[in-house]
């Protein structure tokens, strides 16, 4: 529960983050983009790949106990 916590928050934390650097008028559109393309892509990079592990685990121990955290 408490790793559930940890990544609403986190997740939360990214949100913010984003709408404020949108409200922002101290950076121009393109930069605004571009970190916004890199950020997404850096997620990408790392929630994919755990997506398909976690997938990989199912079916290869369909039986494991996924309540732990």
């Amino acid at each position: 529960m408490r790793l559930r916590h940890a990544v609403i928050a986190l997740l939360t934390l990214v949100v913010i983050a984003h709408v404020f650097l949108w409200l922002s008028d101290r950076m121009p559109f393109e930069t605004k983009w571009r970190l916004t393309v890199i950020n997404a892509l850096g997620w990408a990079a790392v929630l994919i790949p755990a997506y398909g592990v976690g997938k990989w685990l199912d079916h290869r121990f369909p039986d494991r106990d996924k309540t732990k955290d």
